[in-house]
């Protein structure tokens, strides 16, 4: 699943991202170069400088088992408002740099 952040999107559509997978592995939400933000699988595709070069922004990296994506997660009104406030504030320009820190 992908949520296009150059169209009208909610939280419930953040909501739908981070509870599209399981936490069983380490995931992070991407904003590619077009401005579609995904979850990528860390543990089975780690990526350096310039795959992160590449794309418009990223989240930290949540690991395996904390909770931060998966159903429980997507029912967290307040881990999925954080989340969306953060994109909305560094969609389409950033605030600072391309690796965004929310405050979970």
């Amino acid at each position: 699943m992908a949520v296009d952040l150059k169209k009208d999107w909610t939280d419930a559509d953040i909501a739908a991202l981070i509870g599209s997978v399981i936490d069983d592995r380490d995931w992070r939400l991407e904003v590619d170069a077009d401005g579609v933000a995904n979850l990528a699988d860390k543990t089975a595709h780690p990526t350096g400088v310039d795959y992160d070069a590449a794309l418009h922004c990223f989240l930290e990296t949540w690991m395996a088992g904390t909770d931060f994506v998966g159903p429980s997660a997507a029912g967290d009104k307040n881990l999925v408002g954080k989340i969306a406030k953060a994109l909305r504030e560094n969609y389409p320009a950033l605030k600072a740099n391309k690796f965004i820190f929310v405050d979970l």
